[in-house]
């Protein structure tokens, strides 16, 4: 009897994975097809600005299956501050996946992540930014930033600018006040977010030639409306804010905006999180845009540039705030994988010895 149901075990076994394998069969679709396969396969919820396979991307340029050569001027939407495949940059990569490819955070050191820390400690707005972790992409690192800003204060609900993009994950879309489509059918969002205007004459509906003195007064103005009306400065654990306004308009923040921000989140012990993930890595002629400003960030957030396309992100903040965060409250499977940290060391390095700061102020 064990015989019999052993062999038909083994026969059914036989059926099971020749069916599986017949419908696991690979089919190689041509090149000229391809666009019409990733129509058919990758969800509706993806918008792409062109059609179009990229085969290369070659410093500002990027090439078509169908020879098309175009210049890029998103830079592949605000990361490819060194152009595509800059030599040294790849080769760090290369040369790292020889070696290791994935070193799990949480398990232990690698060495891309503490050199990376080296490069950037002498970039950081303001000497007291001293304590990193790096993530994958900037929606990461804005829920990273949120969740931090939460456990460090106590408190729960979050200021965030009218206009402001910080990502499309469940958390960072709850301070996403761009669009509507980002956050189109999901309600409700993550409760707990009040948005206030940023000082720029569209959302004031102010004349064109509007002082940026006029515009920080009227922003701030709003701000204090906001915490005498809708959220207690006691329930309040952080304002966030892109000093340069992403897709809200590419406007930068005045300097006495920034200054305000501050002096409110000194009054009233709140963190300042500053979402530099586009703007940041010399795209304003400055390392951090907030610099500028004289502005110390509670939490600085970067990506995009950070590893010129490759996927990682970064949280920066002082050690005396994330030495209270409980081990193992942050992390991730991916978390500061070491070729994207091999990778943004050598753009480090590149951003230094090619001059790409001064290159920027020049322009």
């Amino acid at each position: 009897m064990f015989r019999r149901a052993s062999s038909y075990s083994r026969t059914l076994q036989k059926v099971r994975m020749s069916t599986t394998q017949a419908h696991r069969q690979i089919t190689t679709t041509p090149l000229e097809q391809l666009q019409d396969f990733g129509e058919h396969h990758v969800t509706g919820g993806l918008a792409r600005l062109t059609k179009g396979i990229m085969t290369k991307g070659e410093g500002s340029h990027v090439y078509f299956q169908d020879g098309r050569k175009m210049l890029d001027f998103t830079c592949g939407i605000g990361v490819t501050n060194l152009g595509h495949c800059h030599p040294k940059v790849s080769k760090a990569a290369a040369e790292q996946c020889l070696r290791l490819n994935h070193a799990q955070c949480s398990i232990a050191f690698h060495e891309p992540y503490l050199r990376l820390i080296e490069r950037l400690l002498p970039a950081m707005p303001d000497e007291s930014l001293d304590s990193f972790f790096f993530w994958n992409s900037g929606s990461e690192a804005v829920e990273a930033a949120l969740k931090m800003a939460r456990i460090l204060t106590g408190k729960q609900n979050i200021i965030c600018m009218q206009g402001a993009y910080h990502g499309r994950t469940f958390g960072a879309l709850g301070v996403t006040k761009s669009k509507t489509i980002y956050g189109e059918g999901v309600a409700p969002l993550m409760p707990g977010t009040f948005p206030m205007p940023f000082p720029y004459w569209h959302q004031h509906n102010l004349p064109p030639s509007t002082s940026s003195s006029v515009l920080t007064a009227h922003s701030l103005y709003q701000l204090h409306l906001l915490l005498a009306q809708q959220t207690a400065p006691s329930e309040t654990c952080a304002i966030i804010v892109e000093p340069v306004l992403g897709e809200g308009g590419y406007i930068p923040a005045p300097k006495e905006f920034l200054q305000g921000l501050r002096e409110v989140c000194d009054k009233h012990n709140m963190l300042l999180i500053v979402d530099e993930v586009q703007c940041g890595f010399g795209r304003t002629g400055s390392w951090f845009f907030v610099e500028e400003s004289g502005v110390r960030p509670d939490i600085l957030i970067m990506a995009k540039g950070l590893a010129n396309g490759f996927p990682l992100s970064g949280v920066v903040s002082r050690r005396e705030l994330t030495n209270k965060l409980k081990p193992g409250s942050m992390g991730g499977t991916y978390a500061g994988n070491v070729v994207s940290c091999a990778a943004a060391c050598a753009v480090a390095d590149v951003m230094r010895e090619e001059n790409v700061l001064e290159n920027v102020q020049a322009r």
